[in-house]
């Protein structure tokens, strides 16, 4: 999940790698039998400086008052995510908090792990294609001037490729400089964005992109099937349940449409009826949700379904990676073309020029 503003807005609350190590750690000293406060202090001290470590400095100073766990969670205010504290409540109700915040940590780190594939896997195409990039803006900018000079002073006949090479390189000249600008409030744009908008509005945006932005989406369905069935496991009203799906998702699409979903189901609608008027969730999804409401599986169905979302994520990852690598490729040998179309007429010019 992306990084996760407090309630108010403001910066300060865990990012979604965090909320699944925090969890984590609840987790097993809770299985252990340790006392949380004491075990959380010892497992901050190995930890970087950052928002996790001040989180569980705190909650364990809380703790140590004699709070209980779910009143100490609900003292962080807004740096702890309203999801969690809801399944640290329902956990304790329950009699198994370990379990429940195991299985949480798994879930919330699935956008994390596909993002992190995501961008491994686009990593070497773009400086590839960055490099590349540059080196023919020199060749064109530094070289082929010049020997399009040569040529012209000679008069030697140029093939096609030293044609196409050349009218290449003067759009390239004529346009470096605004597409260089272009760029610039590009990257300004990016940073203003990290800045100053909200990780879900961010992550909303991201999934508009074209080719990356499925895989946004489909990660964000994966963990919307996932939480909200975990959420309805711990006996939360499908209303409550839906509101913290929304907000754990961390994305604004999904919050939106969770919260009008809640709406509709408190009326008495349900969840696959409401959910069918919505264009975020894919058509086949209602449809599975409404047998699963008759049969009264839903928990299940939406595992199902979100370890099918998952599975799709992963392999979009992989696709738009490979279709990345493959357009590098191309890429790089149109730019390897230069050489021969550059030193073709030179090869005529030398010939001319010892006969």
């Amino acid at each position: 999940m992306s990084d996760h503003w407090g309630a108010n807005g403001a910066l300060g609350g865990l990012n979604g790698a965090d909320t699944a190590q925090l969890s984590q750690q609840i987790a097993g000293l809770t299985r252990a039998g340790l006392p949380l406060g004491a075990g959380l202090t010892a497992l901050s001290e190995e930890l970087p400086r950052g928002a996790l470590r001040r989180s569980m400095i705190e909650l364990a100073q809380t703790l140590e008052t004699g709070l209980p766990l779910d009143q100490a969670i609900e003292s962080q205010g807004g740096r702890i995510p309203s999801h969690l504290r809801g399944l640290v409540i329902a956990g304790i109700k329950s009699g198994n908090l370990g379990d429940f915040l195991s299985r949480f940590s798994g879930y919330v780190g699935i956008g994390t792990e596909v993002k992190r594939r995501l961008w491994l896997n686009l990593a070497y195409p773009f400086v590839t294609v960055c490099a590349a990039l540059a080196l023919f803006v020199f060749v064109s900018a530094v070289l082929i001037s010049q020997f399009e000079s040569i040529y012209a002073n000679f008069n030697v006949p140029l093939p096609k490729l030293t044609l196409a090479i050349l009218a290449i390189s003067h759009v390239e000249n004529t346009v470096w400089a605004p597409v260089a600008i272009l760029l610039g409030v590009g990257v300004c744009t990016w940073l203003a964005g990290r800045l100053f908008l909200k990780p879900p509005l961010r992550r909303s945006l991201a999934a508009r992109l074209p080719v990356v932005g499925a895989v946004w989406r489909t990660t964000s369905l994966a963990e919307f099937c996932h939480l909200l069935a975990l959420l309805l496991e711990s006996q939360l009203p499908l209303p409550e349940a839906l509101r913290l799906t929304g907000e754990g998702v961390q994305d604004a699409d999904f919050d939106d449409s969770c919260r009008i979903m809640a709406v509709e189901v408190e009326s008495g609608g349900s969840l696959a009826r409401a959910m069918t008027e919505k264009r975020l969730f894919p058509p086949g999804l209602p449809s599975l949700l409404r047998w699963a409401e008759r049969d009264k599986s839903l928990p299940e169905v939406l595992h199902m379904a979100g370890a099918m979302f998952e599975a799709r994520a992963r392999s979009l990852s992989t696709f738009t990676g490979t279709a990345a690598s493959v357009l590098c490729v191309l890429l790089v040998l149109g730019i390897v073309m230069v050489i021969p179309g550059i030193f073709l007429p030179l090869i005529t010019l030398i010939s001319r020029l010892s006969g």
